[in-house]
């Protein structure tokens, strides 16, 4: 219907017109009101009678304007499909371009251009470097360590009748401002006890006292404000007092020893109900599993944030400035660079997904939005999924089209980061849980991007 010229006016930039004559803009608005005449009921008129141009004053603006929306797109993109134009983003409407004013009544000719970014043409280069993966380092000793809380989670306290406090106990105590009013009853965990006041208590027994002149010296990491909160107890209106210059008297009213449970039958079916783990080889093997899970998950993360880096650093090749510029609609340039690094990882990535022929499929899309909906809850998945269940879910999610990309988006990112670490030599680091929080931290700081003031 329209007629279309397309030219590249540069390497990666082209620019379509389409010129619509009004004979045929009023000959397929015709056609679309004859269609809805046998549809409506016009008074006066027999269903499917009335005349063009009765229907045009009194529909013709409602039917013409989705039409002519629905005309351009069918137009437009019929044209770039057909001759196979590779564009980086949608057409750009050119907004310099004086365009009339038409109606159902007042119907002219019509003619629309759109600036196009085209795909540029590049050689893929892959990092030659070898890039660093790290791991959680679930050795012996960090195992120990979990089966050992474990055990104690799930273990039984006693009271000690009288003593001594040992190392783990829990003790009851009374802590009493001196010469003063302050009192409260709580709890105090011996292992959580500063190295000056555990020495004070380890070794005595029930009715012990000791005197602080601090309260916050009682328990590691001690603030004020857990003092106020936990040691005193205080409610809101006494939330303001002032404890310096106090001292207090702590006193021992019950000491309770826990005991740590044995791994025995009753424990592995507490810890796994399916039946899966029945020995302390399997426990031991599930315990390194799960605490591994999310940080060797943030540390392919890490080793994907280096790997695309380097990807779009190693390989040059131009794009269309100008117009993201207009796309991007901010003044501010370190958010345009962002921009710019976005558009030039989508390039790459869609170049290796041709390259090895990766294809998106529904089961990828499914572990997708199964994945975020176990985020959602918590990593747990209770009786009521079912996968019937998930299914519905997973369906209506993908019925949200916003949703449906972001999904099919993260999906494809993940089969395309798979496919290039195996092409890549990737060394894995073990490290502490402490390490590796402090790496994590420390790479979110060197890779968030600086707030500008405004």
């Amino acid at each position: 219907m329209a007629e279309v010229t397309y030219e590249k006016t540069g390497p990666v930039t082209g620019r379509i017109q389409l010129n619509f004559s009004k004979e045929e803009l009023g000959k397929k608005l015709n056609e679309e009101l004859k269609k809805e005449s046998k549809r409506v009921n016009i008074k006066g008129f027999r269903r499917g009678k009335t005349p063009i141009s009765a229907l045009r004053k009194l529909m013709g603006n409602q039917v013409f304007g989705p039409l002519l929306d629905r005309t351009i797109q069918q137009e437009l993109f019929g044209y770039i499909e057909e001759n196979d134009i590779r564009l980086i983003f949608s057409p750009i409407p050119d907004e310099e371009e004086q365009v009339e004013q038409i109606s159902a009544t007042n119907i002219k000719d019509l003619k629309l251009s759109y600036d196009l970014g085209l795909e540029p043409e590049f050689e893929l280069q892959l990092p030659e470097r070898s890039f660093d993966k790290y791991v959680l380092d679930t050795n012996d000793d960090f195992i120990d360590e979990q089966v050992e809380n474990l055990r104690k989670q799930r273990g039984e306290s006693k009271e000690v009748e009288e003593g001594p406090i040992a190392e783990e106990d829990i003790l009851d105590v009374t802590v009493q401002e001196v010469d003063g009013e302050l009192s409260n009853s709580t709890k105090l965990y011996v292992d959580n006890l500063t190295e000056d006041v555990k020495s004070q208590l380890v070794g005595q027994n029930v009715g012990a006292s000791i005197t602080v002149d601090d309260l916050t010296t009682v328990e590691q990491n001690g603030t004020e404000a857990n003092v106020k909160k936990y040691l005193l107890e205080l409610d809101d209106e006494a939330k303001d007092t002032d404890l310096s210059g106090k001292s207090f008297t702590i006193t021992v009213d019950k000491i309770s020893r826990l005991t740590p449970a044995e791994l025995n039958e009753e424990f592995f079916i507490q810890f796994d109900p399916s039946g899966e783990v029945t020995t302390e080889e399997q426990l031991r093997e599930r315990l390194a599993a799960n605490a591994a899970e999310g940080f060797n998950a943030q540390g392919i993360s890490m080793a994907n944030f280096e790997i695309q880096r380097a990807l779009v650093e190693g390989n040059d090749f131009e794009v269309p400035t100008e117009l993201m510029r207009k796309l991007s609609k901010d003044d501010k340039e370190s958010n345009f660079e962002n921009f710019e690094r976005g558009v030039r990882w989508m390039l790459i990535r869609n170049k290796i997904a041709e390259q090895k022929e990766i294809e998106l499929q529904y089961e990828d899309v499914r572990a997708e939005a199964l994945q975020n909906l176990m985020r959602m809850l918590g990593g747990q998945r209770p009786d009521f999924l079912t996968d019937e269940f998930l299914d519905n879910y997973i369906q209506n999610m993908l019925k949200d089209e916003k949703q449906r990309e972001e999904l099919s988006s993260n999906a494809m990112e993940k089969k395309v980061m798979n496919a290039i670490r195996a092409d890549l030599t990737l060394e894995e680091k073990p490290l502490s849980v402490e390490e590796f929080n402090e790496t994590i931290r420390t790479f979110n700081e060197a890779n968030t991007p600086e707030q500008e003031e405004e």
